[in-house]
């Protein structure tokens, strides 16, 4: 069986160089001495469990084999002392144990892969450490300006943008035709409802779909997925933060979205006890045709093929709105400043060989270029590229998401149980998120 193209494409690399080494050895021999094996630099690349799909290479399911081929790429031709990496999965929604509860071990990551939403929180440990130096004019001029701001702080940048996913709503087409609401579907675009076109859109559902589907996702039993529901709360033209970064849900357009997603309780509009509900259970109902509205992505949309449409979230603007995850490499420093130096040399090298930027073809990649040689070749590129205007940042400049989002969720929870009214949750949101934001910045430390 053939190897997967991706490693394929590593091969001549770490051939050449075994090559070499073996006729080092050799000429050793024969020289009657031996030179004492140089000490590798042992790093370690995390990266969460993640699909990834690549235009050009069907073999790439999983975005750790993108980067596992790219150490042993930069293994095999770095110019430097010998490398040894090893690139270490864990599960989503686990960041915080693999990485912080990994510091001291001998499992603490140099190198992090992931989602900066998740990642953004590291950077005021003081561990991360600024990539300015490895960011050349070049490299800053490749990348889209809008991504650089998500992996900045303090005017450094620490998290180089490897790829986007955009987040809109999808429709399940056979539902809303069994609703009689043929009328609003519509291919090959990304919609936008009024708010009123909304609501006449999940009452008809909740009137006319069968026994045992819902027309809109919701979910509030845990953290996971509530950056979604944080963009629902634009609906009433919420701008959620305001200029210092800060939740403002107190603002009336802020409690308006509170009620109308309080009021779709009554009005059947999600499956019942939503508060109890997993972000993966309404994802089990979408896939089985149970739920005529759930999110989706410019990359898990393809699994769907033609049976749904697309939709951005409701508000602030007549076009709705839409979310993007960023996901990129982050360096730690962990007392080792050879370790550091290697990481950082790894990480110029990947973003300095066009070939490997290449491998985020298939989402929506950090690189003009590359956008510009595989956008025509990606489903709905196009499409989603065009919508990226209507994109809102989700996370402001939290220092703290995670411990944001283990409060946020509780806020919700309440309200769609009906234990608190859409004007104490505002309350209890900005309150209790502002809290752990503040305590966030007055804990934050950034590397020097």
């Amino acid at each position: 069986m053939s190897a997967p193209a991706v490693l394929r494409r590593a091969r001549p690399a770490r051939i050449l160089a075994a090559l070499a080494a073996l006729v080092l050895a050799a000429s050793l021999a024969l020289a009657g001495c031996a030179a004492p094996a140089e000490e590798p630099v042992r790093l370690t690349i995390k990266v969460p469990r993640t699909s990834h799909s690549v235009t050009f290479d069907p073999s790439v399911t999983q975005i750790d084999q993108v980067i596992s081929a790219m150490a042993a790429d930069f293994s095999a031709s770095y110019d430097g002392p010998p490398v040894e990496i090893t690139v270490e999965v864990f599960e989503q929604g686990l960041y915080d144990e693999a990485i912080i509860g990994a510091l001291g071990t001998d499992h603490e990551a140099d190198i992090l892969y992931g989602d900066f939403f998740n990642m953004s929180t590291y950077v005021h440990t003081g561990r991360v450490v600024p990539l300015d130096d490895v960011v050349t004019d070049e490299r800053r001029a490749d990348i889209y300006d809008y991504l650089w701001d998500r992996g900045t702080v303090g005017g450094r940048v620490y998290l180089l943008p490897y790829l986007a996913r955009q987040n809109v709503l999808a429709y399940n087409k056979e539902l809303f035709r069994q609703a009689g609401l043929e009328s609003f579907i519509d291919d090959d675009a990304i919609q936008s409802w009024t708010l009123a076109e909304w609501e006449q859109v999940l009452d008809t559902l909740a009137a006319r779909l069968p026994e045992g589907a819902y027309p809109l996702m919701m979910y509030a039993h845990s953290s996971q997925g509530d950056t979604h529901t944080m963009t629902l709360l634009r609906c009433c033209g919420a701008r959620f933060f305001d200029e210092d970064g800060r939740f403002a849900l107190s603002e009336p357009e802020g409690v308006a979205a509170l009620r109308w997603i309080q009021g779709g309780v009554a009005r059947g509009w999600y499956p019942p006890h939503a508060e109890n509900l997993e972000i993966e259970d309404c994802s089990s109902l979408f896939r089985n045709g149970q739920l005529a509205l759930y999110m989706v992505n410019n990359v898990s949309i393809g699994r769907y093929g033609d049976s749904i449409g697309l939709v951005n979230f409701p508000g602030p603007g007549p076009e709705g709105c839409a979310t993007s995850f960023v996901s990129g490499f982050e360096v730690f420093d962990n007392g080792d400043a050879q370790k550091v130096q290697v990481a950082k040399d790894f990480l110029a090298y990947v973003y300095g060989d066009s070939g490997w930027l290449d491998y985020a073809a298939g989402t929506l990649p950090a690189s003009r270029a590359v956008a510009e040689r595989y956008g025509a070749d990606t489903p709905s590129f196009a499409l989603f590229q065009a919508n990226a205007a209507n994109e809102v940042d989700f996370t402001g400049s939290n220092p703290d998401t995670l411990a944001v989002r283990e409060v946020f969720h509780e806020c919700m929870g309440d309200l769609l149980r009906g234990d608190a009214t859409p004007e104490e949750t505002a309350r209890a949101i900005d309150e209790r998120c502002n809290r752990a934001v503040d305590e966030g910045w007055a804990a934050s430390v950034l590397h020097e």
